[in-house]
C-alpha cells in the first residue's frame, strides 16, 4: 500500500493509503510506527463521489488538508463534496448538529430554515440526530423539508428519510408537526420499509403514540416490506404490547403478530429467557384483539420450554 495523507482526529492519527482501487483509512492510537487499531476501506471510485463515509456530512473540518492531498495524489479533479459552505451556513448546520437552541434564534432573525450540503442533508437531519426536540420543530414550522431523502452510500443505493430518523429516535411530537406541515407519513427507504417499520425498541407508549399519528395522517399499518413484513410482526417480536395495541387499532392483523413473536421467541428464547414476562403481555394483547392460537403455536411454545408462555396460549 501507498500512504497517500495523514490527518488527527481527535487523539487517533488517520493514515490513508491506496490500495489497487481501493482507499483504505487506519486508525493509529499510538505512536507513530505503530500498528492500525482498524482499517476502513472505501472504493476510489465512491470516494470521488462524496468523499469518505458515513454520509452525509456538513464539512470536513480537520479532515479537509488531508483528503485534498489525498485527490491530489489520485489526479482528480476538485469533487462538490469538497467545497465549504458559507459560513453562516456553516454556522447554522454546526449549531443545529450540537443541538444548540439558539437555531431557533437564527430562525426568528430570517435565517434559511432547510438549506443543504454538498451530501444532500439539510440542518433538520443533523438537528433530528442530536435528539434536540426544540430546534427539530422550529426548523420543520420555518419550512424545513421532514421528508427530504438522505443518502447513506457514496451512489446513492441506500437512503433514508429525515421522517424516518424522526420515527427511529422516537420523537413524537416533531412528527406531528412535520405530518401538519404536508410530510408524506409512509415514505419508504432503500429497504423498502416505511417509517412504521423502523419504530425502536425504547419508549413503547411513545411508540404508540407514533403509530396513531401516522395512521391518521394517512398511512397504513398493513404495508409489508419487499420481504413481506408487516410493522405488527416487527412490533411483536421487540415485544412492544402498546404498540402492538396501535397497530391493531388501525386495522393490523393480530395473528401475523403471534405467528411472527412465537417464531421470533424459539430462535432466541435461551437467550433471552428474562424477558418471558413481555412475552406474555404482548401475547395477551394480541389474543384480545382475536388472534387464533394454532397447534404450531403450542408447539413453538413447547420448544421454548417456557411455563408461562404455554400458560398465555391457554387461557
Amino acid at each position: 500500500m501507498k500512504e497517500l495523507a495523514s490527518y488527527l482526529e481527535g487523539h487517533v492519527r488517520v493514515v490513508v493509503s491506496r490500495d489497487g482501487v481501493d482507499l483504505v483509512f487506519s486508525a493509529h492510537r499510538g505512536p507513530a510506527g505503530s500498528a492500525a487499531d482498524a482499517q476502513s476501506r472505501i472504493p476510489i471510485a465512491d470516494f470521488l463521489a462524496k468523499g469518505v463515509g458515513p454520509w452525509p456530512w456538513f464539512d470536513l473540518h480537520d479532515k479537509r488538508d488531508a483528503l485534498m492531498r489525498v485527490l491530489g495524489a489520485l489526479g482528480a479533479e476538485r469533487p462538490a463534496w469538497t467545497e465549504p459552505l458559507p459560513p453562516d451556513i456553516l454556522d447554522l448546520f454546526e449549531r443545529a448538529h450540537r443541538g444548540d437552541s439558539s437555531v431557533i434564534e437564527l430562525l426568528a432573525m430570517g435565517f434559511d430554515p432547510d438549506p443543504l450540503d454538498p451530501c444532500g442533508a439539510s440542518p433538520l437531519w443533523y438537528g433530528v440526530r442530536s435528539l434536540s426536540v426544540g430546534i427539530v420543530v422550529a426548523l420543520i414550522d420555518a419550512g424545513a423539508e421532514a421528508g427530504r431523502r438522505i443518502e447513506l452510500s457514496a451512489r446513492g443505493e441506500r437512503y433514508t428519510t429525515i421522517l424516518h430518523e424522526i420515527v427511529r429516535v422516537g420523537r413524537a411530537v416533531a412528527l406531528k408537526h412535520a405530518l401538519a406541515h404536508g410530510a408524506d407519513p409512509a415514505p419508504v427507504d432503500s429497504d423498502g420499509a416505511t417509517p412504521m417499520h423502523v419504530i425502536d425498541a425504547a419508549g413503547d407508549h411513545v411508540n404508540a403514540e407514533i403509530v396513531r399519528a401516522l395512521a391518521r395522517a394517512g398511512a397504513s399499518v398493513n404495508t409489508p416490506t419487499p420481504a413481506g413484513i408487516q410493522p405488527i410482526e416487527q412490533a411483536a417480536q421487540r415485544m412492544l404490547p402498546a404498540t402492538v395495541a396501535a397497530l391493531i387499532e388501525f386495522g393490523a392483523e393480530p395473528g401475523r403478530g403471534l405467528d411472527a413473536l412465537l417464531s421470533s421467541w424459539v430462535r432466541g428464547a435461551r437467550g433471552t429467557a428474562c424477558r418471558a414476562a413481555d412475552v406474555v403481555d404482548v401475547i395477551a394483547t394480541l389474543r384480545r384483539a382475536g388472534a387464533p392460537v394454532t397447534e404450531h403455536h403450542r408447539e413453538l411454545a413447547a420448544v421454548a420450554g417456557e411455563g408461562p408462555i404455554q400458560a398465555a396460549l391457554r387461557r
